[in-house]
C-alpha cells in the first residue's frame, strides 16, 4: 500500500510538464494579443510540444491512478474547447463579460493558446488566410487534440487496470 503513495519519475515528469504547460500557455496568450510571437515564443512552444509527445509516450506504461487523472484532464480540456467554440458560435463572447473571463482563465489550463499559436503560424505564414478562419481552425484543432488525447489515455487507463 505504501508503494502506491510514493511518487514515480512519471509523476514528476507530469508535474514538470504541467508547469511548462502553464508557462507556455500564458506566454502564447500574451503574445497572441498582438500576434507578436518572438523566436523565444516559438522555442518555448516547440519545447512544450516535444514535452507533450515525450510525456504521452512515457505515460504509456504508467500507473492507473496517474492515467485516470490525465484521462480526465484531457476530457476537461475537450469540454472547455467545445464550450469556447459553442460560446463563440452563439455570440456570447462579444465584449468583456463573464464568458470571456471564464474562457480566458480556462484557456490557460487547456492547450488552446499553444494550438492557436501553431495554427496562426501555419495559416498566416504558409497559407495567408484571414484571422477569423485561423481562430476557428485553432479552436477546432484544440478540440481535436484534446479528444484524441482523451481517447488515448482512456485506452491506456483501461489497459493498466487490466494488468
Amino acid at each position: 500500500m505504501e508503494e502506491n503513495k510514493r511518487w514515480s519519475a512519471a509523476d514528476f515528469a507530469a508535474l514538470l510538464w504541467a508547469a511548462l504547460h502553464l508557462y507556455a500557455s500564458v506566454q502564447a496568450f500574451l503574445h497572441s494579443l498582438y500576434q507578436t510571437y518572438t523566436s523565444w515564443t516559438w522555442v518555448l512552444l516547440a519545447v512544450w510540444l516535444l514535452g507533450l509527445l515525450a510525456l504521452d509516450g512515457w505515460l504509456a506504461g504508467g500507473r492507473p491512478g496517474l492515467l485516470r487523472f490525465v484521462k480526465w484532464y484531457w476530457a476537461f480540456s475537450a469540454a472547455l474547447a467545445a464550450g469556447v467554440i459553442l460560446a463563440a458560435e452563439l455570440d456570447l463572447i462579444h465584449d468583456v463579460n463573464g464568458f470571456l473571463i471564464f474562457g480566458v482563465l480556462c484557456s490557460f489550463l487547456t492547450p488552446l493558446n499553444q494550438l492557436l499559436a501553431f495554427t496562426w503560424l501555419l495559416f498566416k505564414w504558409m497559407a495567408g488566410l484571414p484571422g477569423m478562419s485561423r481562430y476557428g481552425v485553432g479552436c477546432g484543432a484544440a478540440l481535436f487534440v484534446c479528444l484524441l488525447h482523451f481517447l488515448y489515455f482512456a485506452w491506456l487507463h483501461h489497459r493498466a487496470k487490466e494488468r
